[in-house]
């Protein structure tokens, strides 16, 4: 019973998705939350729309820079384009902060980077992935593996937040209007 009833809301999900978003939105929505490449055929199954749907909308988007595409064995898989992710979450990131919010984003995630370094006796994500390898409790290495991917996430959040910073007032400089 409880399956059907999954089912159901998934069902009423996927309406609600579908009748307030187009094709368009959803194919990019899918295709920008790609962890790895994927082929039109699944991002269409998932952003439910055809397959031809899809691969029309995924052709537009590596034409606008948002995805790329590679050549495979298994036909083309599409992918978020790197430059476009990183240069959207800057944007975003002076957008919605001022200079001094994004300085103090930056100095907490250095506390925290510190932290991992003291905490575990190690300068970068990569040594502490090896110190699983030590004699040490299981609980402890998945703590440790965990750490390790916090801290890498960290590193790039502090990456975006420096370009940020460093560039702040060329990405808020507005042209003036000549007359």
């Amino acid at each position: 019973m409880a399956d059907s009833r999954e089912r159901g809301s998934e069902l009423a999900y996927v309406s609600r998705w579908k009748e307030a978003t187009t094709g368009f939105d959803r194919v990019r929505s899918v295709a920008s939350s790609l962890e790895e490449p994927r082929t039109a055929g699944w991002i269409a199954g998932e952003a439910y729309v055809s397959e031809p749907t899809a691969r029309d909308h995924l052709e537009r988007l590596v034409d606008l820079g948002v995805l790329v595409v590679d050549e495979t064995g298994q036909g083309k898989t599409h992918y978020p384009d790197p430059v476009y992710t990183r240069l959207t979450a800057i944007q975003e990131l002076v957008a919605e902060n001022s200079e001094t919010a994004l300085t103090e984003q930056a100095t907490e995630i250095q506390a925290d980077i510190a932290a991992w370094q003291d905490e575990y006796d190690v300068e970068t994500p990569r040594e502490l992935c090896a110190s699983v390898t030590d004699d040490i409790a299981l609980t402890e290495a998945e703590a440790r593996l965990e750490a390790a991917s916090d801290w890498e996430s960290a590193r790039y959040q502090l990456s975006l937040l420096r370009d940020a910073i460093d560039h702040y007032d060329t990405y808020t400089a507005r042209p003036s209007a000549s007359v």
